[in-house]
């Protein structure tokens, strides 16, 4: 198994990982054409030709070498967001009001649209096939992505997001959804997730309301699904925050869902990730400790999981994993833990 950038003739393959991934997931809606455009969009990011400088896109697949080259996973990167469209976010604030008179305190949250986050890089577009849902290669997919960003530091800004699934059932009701949004979009949140997934976010500008919004004044449910992620996001959520992002008040405008925030350099894989030549590929024992590693290849660029060792002057890796991240003797590779 190993990550590289994907190619049109993976269209097929990521349609239908894209059917699979279900609602909510607006970065891989099941498209043909959107789906072509993601896959154009990075190849030419990836060849330097995308036209709008500082906007390009990097979708990457997981590919099983030992299986056909069947695609078993997607994960992207977004440089830098809202630059053509907006980029919207509900913030949660707070206001506070005291009554003299009637000596009464009173305390509010309020839902707040932004365009704060503008201009970030967005990690997405992740998803694992289930029957793929093994051996640390989840973790590895996600992970990937910053060792990207560790190599070409260039092309992302300082800062780095991550929009998390919110809370929503199998038909794609959201609590959130119901109370707020499909007041003012009047179509179901599927539909609306779709629309946003494929058209653009133009309807958002057009028919969201632009005062702020008083939490208390929602249902239950739909106040408790603020800045709460899906069940099936919760592994992916620890990741990130054990890589150092944090939720800081910004949810999905859609589902409530949290967006997760951290400074690029403060990643835990882009500062700690280690760079080293390879110094021989053999075989090596069985307790050998395993590292993510990814050679120094912008176009061609791959990254794998397998057992390595630190040697005099460098590493010594597996003729295995030499294979899968496209690497030979006297090439630097970049490593971390998994």
């Amino acid at each position: 198994m190993f990550l590289r950038p994907a190619t049109i003739n993976d269209h097929a393959a990521v349609l239908e990982l894209a059917r699979q991934a279900g609602f909510g997931m607006t970065s891989l809606p099941p498209d043909e054409a959107v789906l072509r455009e993601k896959i154009e969009a990075s190849v030419a990011s990836f060849a330097g030709q995308y036209p709008k400088k500082g906007q390009e896109s990097f979708f990457f697949v997981l590919e099983d070498s030992e299986n056909g080259g069947h695609i078993a996973g997607t994960c992207g990167i977004k440089a830098h967001i809202g630059l053509s469209q907006p980029f919207y976010s509900y913030k949660l604030t707070t206001i506070t009001q005291v009554s003299t008179q009637l000596d009464i305190f009173s305390k509010q949250t309020m839902l707040q649209v932004t365009n704060d986050l503008t201009g970030a890089t967005e990690v997405g577009s992740l998803f694992l096939e289930p029957s793929y849902r093994r051996d640390r290669l989840g973790k590895m997919m996600s992970l990937a992505r910053f060792m990207f960003m560790a190599a070409f530091p260039q092309h992302f800004a300082d800062q780095v997001i991550a929009e998390m699934r919110g809370v929503h059932d199998v038909e794609g009701n959201a609590p959130f959804y119901n109370a707020l949004p499909k007041k003012f979009f009047q179509m179901g949140f599927a539909k609306a997730d779709y629309i946003n997934a494929t058209q653009g976010n133009q309807f958002i500008n057009d028919l969201m309301p632009k005062y702020p919004i008083y939490l208390s004044l929602m249902p239950k449910s739909a106040q408790a699904a603020v800045g709460m992620v899906n069940s099936a996001s919760e592994p992916a959520k620890a990741m990130l925050e054990r890589q150092g992002f944090k939720y800081t008040g910004y949810v999905d405008i859609f589902d409530g869902g949290p967006t997760l925030i951290a400074e690029r350099t403060s990643i835990d894989v882009v500062a700690k990730a280690k760079l080293a030549k390879i110094i021989t590929i053999a075989e090596l024992q069985e307790e050998t400790s395993k590292f993510m590693v990814s050679n120094d290849q912008f176009t061609g660029f791959r990254c794998a999981v397998g057992r390595l060792e630190e040697v005099a002057g460098g590493v010594s890796i597996t003729p295995r994993l030499a294979r899968r991240a496209g690497v030979s003797v006297g090439d630097t590779v970049r490593y971390y833990p998994v």
